[in-house]
């Protein structure tokens, strides 16, 4: 329908897909600032050095489970199943990279494989303007 009246079902499916890609994107702005922020060693850093890849991590951790929580949403939103993986991808993958080893270059690798699933996904639920539809 073209024409909506305000608050009708079509406008709040609309803003939840609009709100649902914002957290999509801030999960995904938290972690790149968290790893930009953390940086990546050959060896072990200076204690200083620690300090900030630990605060790095933790923006790292929170966009992280922002993703899942997405990924989440998602699947309760009746989107296809291919989005909810794709959201969920950084959350899971970046997180793990991250846990395994947090002075490495290969979280840094895993959002680049990952991200841009992602933005298919937040792609797919705008253009789709909210319907619900399985796949």
């Amino acid at each position: 329908m073209l024409w909506t009246t305000p608050g009708s079902a079509e406008d709040r499916r609309g803003a939840g897909a609009i709100a649902w890609a914002l957290l999509l994107l801030a999960s995904m702005l938290l972690i790149g600032y968290g790893i930009v922020r953390a940086g990546w060693y050959l060896w072990l850093p200076n204690p200083a050095q620690q300090e900030q890849v630990w605060v790095g991590n933790r923006y790292v951790y929170g966009g992280c489970l922002l993703s899942v929580t997405a990924a989440a949403w998602s699947h309760l939103r009746g989107h296809k199943v291919w989005v909810s993986v794709c959201a969920g991808l950084p959350g899971v993958l970046v997180g793990w990279t991250t846990w395994d080893d947090p002075y490495s270059l290969l979280r840094c690798l895993a959002a680049v494989v990952t991200f841009l699933p992602a933005l298919a996904a937040a792609a797919e639920v705008i253009l789709a303007r909210g319907h619900r539809r399985r796949g």
